[in-house]
């Protein structure tokens, strides 16, 4: 039905008098058509003033002229044309506020653009994060001391939360979560022991930040927490099996005859261990620069977890405090050197081209480390009882400890009975280090010969 208004309206003299009008059946007037994408030109990306005046709903009533919505829409988009370029970004932050039927014709490559640009790179170092789990320090047991540091192990400080007097109003649609990996309860605290270690502790994080990235690096290096910068120490995974230098005291203790079964038994998985893990460090481009058996530590478990199987020994290296990037200038060479016993020989020269540590270095230094754990110690031992510094230096220049090593009657006898093991160490024990095998050769002929006999 028609109303009196609508009736007067149209009837009206003063207003001009409109189209006709298709109706539906039941007298409904269809929508009246006020533009096309015919009518108007190209729509153009407006600007950030003009988001706010676009209607996003026709306010034209019957008798207005049709002419006036098209020319305040033209002027609507001869504002929007002279947009400068970088405002035309605001489009895109924008769209979903526009009722737009078809998505803008703009190449994906502009999207990608911004996120390269808001790439967020890794961290340079790892920070410690003790508000998800810290550790007790003040009922910490000493583990180690050394040039810099000292080594606590330091169990997990317990979490209090307030118990909630509230009991909830449903039960829970599933059952707790539960975690793959548990969070540690003991930890290995090096806390810096002289005022000047912590610049060696930021280097050292450095470098373990960077080893972390790859995913094998927790097969064969000892697993990192991060800087703690409360107190610039570096936190850890505990590792409790001891060290190399702990393991040869132990084997003292033993007769000859036990002493070289136990040898037959852990040195070849020892020795692909610390071959691998040499390998894996020198393809990520880093030199460690201070390997020796007190910095390699034994991370020992069973199979199976009963008391009758067979323990596992995994070797895995610590301390980096003097290892750098050789590519990266950024890495100190200030604090690189080493302990004497096991330097190079070409290390005890005054160039520096000679004296800095390099790859071919670090092979010696395992090839050496190996040596005295198959002789139970150093091989300068008989020549110069490890005391005398001169006679120390002038034995580690000739580049032949197996030579030294044979002056012993006992360590003669250890070498003969393990004839393989010393072929391995000979392989990284050649003066020469242009000469000398590669970390990756080397592994290459750990495969090619059974060492377990």
């Amino acid at each position: 039905m028609t109303s009196p208004s609508m009736t007067a309206l149209r009837s009206s003299p003063e207003s001009p008098s409109p189209e006709p009008r298709v109706e539906y059946a039941d007298g409904r007037p269809l929508p009246l058509r006020t533009q096309t994408e015919l009518d108007s030109p190209p729509r153009r990306p407006p600007t950030i003033e003009g988001l706010a005046r676009i209607r996003r709903k026709s306010t034209y009533l019957a008798g207005d002229p049709l002419s006036l919505g098209i020319r305040s829409s033209s002027r609507r988009i001869s504002r929007a044309s002279s947009v400068v370029p970088e405002i035309e970004s605001a489009w895109f932050e924008d769209l979903s506020r526009l009722d737009v039927l078809s998505p803008p014709m703009t190449p994906s490559r502009a999207f990608d653009s911004i996120h390269v640009k808001q790439r967020i790179e890794p961290p340079e170092v790892t920070l410690y994060d003790f508000t998800r789990l810290d550790y007790e320090l003040e009922r910490a047991r000493v583990a180690g001391t050394g040039l810099w540091s000292t080594v606590f192990l330091a169990d997990a400080a317990p979490k209090f939360s307030p118990a909630s007097t509230e009991e909830p109003l449903t039960p829970p649609w599933s059952p707790p979560a539960t975690y793959k990996h548990a969070l540690p309860s003991l930890y290995a605290v090096k806390v810096p022991a002289r005022t000047d270690a912590k610049e060696v502790f930021r280097q050292e994080a450095k470098i373990l930040t960077f080893l972390a990235r790859y995913p094998a690096c927790q097969q064969f290096v000892v697993g990192f927490h991060g800087f703690d910068e409360r107190n610039s120490s570096l936190v850890f995974e505990a590792v409790l099996g001891g060290s190399l230098e702990n393991l040869n005291s132990r084997l003292k203790q033993m007769t000859e005859v036990a002493r070289h079964l136990e040898m037959i038994s852990i040195f070849p998985n020892l020795a692909e261990d610390l071959i691998n893990g040499l390998a894996f460090i020198h393809d990520a481009g880093v030199v460690h620069a201070d390997i020796k058996p007190a910095n390699i530590l034994l991370d020992i478990s069973t199979p199976d977890h009963t008391p009758s199987s067979k323990p596992i020994i995994r070797a895995r290296y610590i301390d980096f405090s003097a290892s750098f990037r050789p590519a990266n200038p950024s890495d100190s060479l200030k604090h690189a050197g080493g302990t004497w016993t096991y330097l190079a020989p070409e290390q005890m020269h005054l160039q520096p081209t000679l004296n800095t540590p390099t790859p071919a270095s670090d092979i010696w230094s395992l090839g050496l480390t190996l040596l005295s754990l198959i002789i139970g110690t150093s091989p300068y031992t008989a020549a110069c009882a490890d005391t005398n510094n001169f006679m120390l230096r002038e034995a580690i220049k000739t580049g032949d400890p197996l030579r030294f090593a044979g002056s012993d009657p006992v360590c003669r006898k250890r070498l003969v009975a393990c004839q393989v093991f010393v072929d391995c160490c000979r392989c990284a024990l050649v003066l020469d280090r242009e000469r000398r095998i590669t970390a990756r050769a080397w592994r290459r002929w750990v495969e090619g010969h059974d060492l377990g006999f």
